[in-house]
């Protein structure tokens, strides 16, 4: 949530490295209530959305020099029903729903980000992948709705299938499309897009 050690992240990266083949952005948090960044922002939004989106575009020139270099973003189901992109509301949310309000809509804003960064920077591919209901600490704690335990506990496969998917997305050779956000190993189309004065008024 702190962007200035976003920028640390980018400069330590730099000074190691002089090309990038590949970014898998997995971090992000599952909040039990409302909670706000240092900007204004919902916690989730700017930790799950806005950051990996900062991080990423910092590393893109490494990236670009990259040999079949991929960009490859966690992000969760039922993104392909999300019908409308409010910036205001994601912001600063008027009511606070549990895994299916500010953490979906924060993972839509990642995804939208991401698309929008793979129209400037073809060379470099760019996949959102759902990677399935996994058992992680993130679904076990305090953020995840009570009525949800149970079926995490007895149905959510381990963190080992899940890394696979992402795998899987990241060196899938019949599919090299990009921009495009794969659930269930389909791709899925996007009903909604990021205009440039929305990512101006995220980002202020």
């Amino acid at each position: 949530s702190k962007r200035n050690e976003i920028d640390k992240v980018v400069k330590d990266i730099k000074s190691s490295w002089d090309k990038l083949d590949g970014l898998f952005n997995n971090a992000g948090i599952l909040t039990d209530k409302l909670y706000y960044s240092d900007y204004g922002n919902e916690l989730q939004l700017e930790v799950n959305g806005i950051s990996p989106y900062l991080l990423t575009k910092g590393l893109l020139p490494l990236l670009e020099k990259g040999e079949n270099s991929f960009v490859v973003n966690t992000a969760t189901s039922g993104l392909n029903g999300k019908k409308s992109f409010d910036i205001s509301s994601f912001k600063k949310p008027k009511k606070f729903t549990k895994l299916l309000g500010s953490y979906i809509d924060s993972k839509l804003t990642m995804v939208l980000l991401m698309n929008h960064l793979s129209e400037e920077w073809k060379k470099i591919r760019f996949v959102s992948v759902d990677p399935g209901a996994i058992k992680t600490k993130m679904t076990a704690g305090s953020g995840m709705p009570f009525w949800l335990k149970p079926i995490r506990n007895l149905f959510f496969k381990s963190p080992k299938d899940g890394a696979e998917n992402l795998y899987k997305e990241a060196f899938n050779k019949k599919n090299q499309r990009s921009g495009i956000y794969i659930s269930g190993g389909n791709v899925k189309d996007m009903q909604v897009s990021i205009k440039t004065e929305e990512l101006v008024e995220l980002m202020k």
